[in-house]
């Protein structure tokens, strides 16, 4: 994207440090600044942001861009602010007609985009591949979408042949575009839904064993070191 007419650096916000971390939801946002004592929330752009002290080196947090197109905007700000090596936290939804348990950690081993995002920025394929996290279930598959609202019955059996897992709104898209920038990014996610084997949607959003796995991560997240 060198050769484009518009350039992230047109638009710079405040610096931010080299390692940060991205929250879809912004109440996940606001959950992990509580647990790791963050510095005051601004504004950064369409999203939020604060810093906070790791083994005597800053933290740059951004939350609150949910879907790939707000998300990879973002991104491209953030990496003209100076960051470069990226980790996000969200939900997923689990797909697959294996068994998965609400609120488990996983991360992808490869993606597919449906957004539409990758094209829109060079790429030739539509599948990426993901840094798997040491220690966290690994997914065969991700695909990113552009809205869960609009999954059937024939979507699912589509995705279920594909070997495709978990289903999320931003991830794909962005390992491309921080990837052929130069960056590196690993995603965590936590399970959030599942559609069982007779295609049934169950939501466990709200239930304890979401709730538990949701305070695994962030925890996971304020433990990690950062290079």
């Amino acid at each position: 994207m060198d050769k484009a007419i518009i350039h992230p650096s047109v638009f710079k916000l405040p610096p931010l440090e080299k390692s940060g971390i991205l929250f879809f939801i912004l109440q996940h946002f606001y959950m992990f600044h509580n647990l790791v004592n963050g510095s005051k929330i601004k504004s950064y752009g369409p999203a939020k942001r604060f810093s906070f002290e790791k083994d005597g080196r800053k933290i740059s947090v951004l939350g609150g861009m949910i879907g790939a197109p707000l998300a990879v905007i973002v991104v491209e700000i953030a990496m003209a602010s100076g960051m470069k090596h990226f980790r996000s936290f969200g939900t997923t939804g689990w797909v697959s007609d294996k068994k998965q348990t609400i609120g488990a950690l996983v991360n992808p081993a490869k993606g597919k985009d449906e957004t539409g995002m990758i094209k829109d920025y060079g790429g030739q394929s539509d599948y990426t591949t993901f840094e798997c996290r040491p220690g966290v279930t690994v997914c065969e598959n991700i695909v990113t979408v552009n809205s869960f609202f609009r999954l059937t019955n024939n979507k699912i059996g589509q995705y279920r042949k594909q070997q495709i897992e978990i289903i999320d709104m931003e991830a794909v898209p962005l390992n491309h575009v921080i990837l052929n920038s130069g960056g590196t990014y690993q995603p965590l996610f936590v399970v959030s839904d599942r559609v069982d084997e007779e295609f049934k949607w169950e939501n466990g959003s709200r239930s304890d064993q979401f709730l538990s796995g949701l305070n695994e991560g962030l925890n996971l997240l304020a433990s990690d070191s950062f290079t």
